[in-house]
């Protein structure tokens, strides 16, 4: 399940500048910025931007590693692409590291911790053996294949996600199938010849539900970015094609949402709205997803809804494999290898699970 993306807040005296600086505007910051307004920056993935924006002597040292690492990133990704394609494994690279490259000025302007690939649920083997090939680990799953939708690999700093749906929750995991996006997939040259993205529209549809799919309706800013600068790219055909396919996927309300934000803390006036291409009834209609956006939700309303959105046999299958974990993953989960504890840790796991249904997520 996702969670919100717990960022610290921005204190109320940054927010002006910090508004003027995300607009890539010259704005007045204080001198004797504090530790927790630094973490805040930090978090919020903004520090890149703020930096160009400001050259606040505070922020250079981390502004000087983003462009380190994104140096070390880049190089990493490209060896990976170039295996991938030569096995004829097709991925999509997806959110920070296609966005990056193809909407912001410098790679490094967009932090991120790993880079999320997307390709169809059988290449996933051929993917394994890939990344095994390199020297990646792959992190052992849950075995709940309703409930998460992604193989996790490292190799020493480098983390790649690599999904076969866009999302882990049954709600949101059909509304941008693979085939679709790979049809309309652009080249991104400024990473490799092999590198491939979604379009804009795709794009803009995909961050509007990862903020709320997996984070419960997250303000973080980095992600308000991508989606203003998603859409300073857009023509107006592109916004059409936008809230069309937003209805027909339900999730009008999602997508608002992620819209409004983007527009408040990017200083953007009100425009290319849902209501300016969709009809009263499309805009206020029911959607399960906005169920998401709540940010009270609790883990049981969130597994509730996900189980409504599978078929029965589906929903029984996921319930015994979030009961019934594989083996690996518990020794993993609680440190142990020992089969006489084993038992003890699936009841131990199974109670704590119902007492985390009526929690916050």
């Amino acid at each position: 399940m996702g969670k919100i993306y717990e960022t610290a807040p921005i204190p109320e005296r940054l927010h002006e500048p910090l508004r003027q600086a995300l607009a890539g505007e010259a704005s007045a910051w204080p001198d004797d910025l504090e530790q927790d307004e630094l973490e805040a920056l930090v978090e919020q993935g903004v520090i890149p931007l703020v930096y160009r924006a400001t050259h606040l002597p505070a922020l250079r040292d981390a502004a000087i590693r983003a462009a380190g690492v994104e140096i070390r990133r880049l190089a990493d990704l490209r060896e990976v692409l170039a295996a991938l394609a030569a096995f004829g494994v097709d991925a999509l690279i997806l959110k920070g590291s296609a966005l990056a490259y193809e909407i912001y000025d410098a790679p490094e302007l967009r932090p991120r911790g790993d880079t999320d690939l997307l390709l169809a649920r059988e290449a996933l083997e051929a993917a394994r053996k890939v990344f095994a090939s390199l020297g990646f680990t792959e992190t052992p799953g849950s075995g709940d294949e309703h409930g998460v939708r992604q193989a996790i690999f490292t190799r020493g700093p480098h983390v790649y996600d690599v999904h076969w749906a866009i999302a882990n929750t049954a709600v949101f995991a059909d509304a941008l199938p693979f085939h679709e996006l790979r049809g309309r997939a652009v080249d991104l040259p400024r990473i490799s010849e092999h590198a491939r993205g979604l379009s804009h529209v795709d794009a803009l549809l995909l961050a509007c539900i990862h903020r709320v799919a997996h984070h419960h309706d997250s303000d973080r800013l980095i992600w308000l970015v991508d989606i203003a600068l998603l859409r300073d790219r857009m023509s107006g055909a592109e916004h059409a094609e936008f809230w069309r396919t937003a209805a027909e996927r339900r999730i009008v309300g999602v997508c608002a949402r992620a819209v409004e934000l983007a527009d408040e803390w990017l200083s953007r006036p009100p425009r290319h709205r849902a209501e300016d291409y969709l009809s009263p009834h499309e805009v206020a209609r029911h959607e399960a997803s906005r169920a998401f956006m709540n940010r009270q939700i609790t883990h049981g309303r969130v597994l509730a809804a996900n189980l409504r959105a599978l078929p029965w046999r589906s929903r029984a299958r996921r319930l015994w494999q979030l009961a019934f974990p594989p083996r690996r993953f518990m020794e993993r989960s609680f440190g142990t290898r020992s089969r006489l504890a084993l038992p003890w840790l699936y009841v131990y796991r199974g109670a704590r699970g119902l007492a985390r249904l009526f929690r916050r997520v």
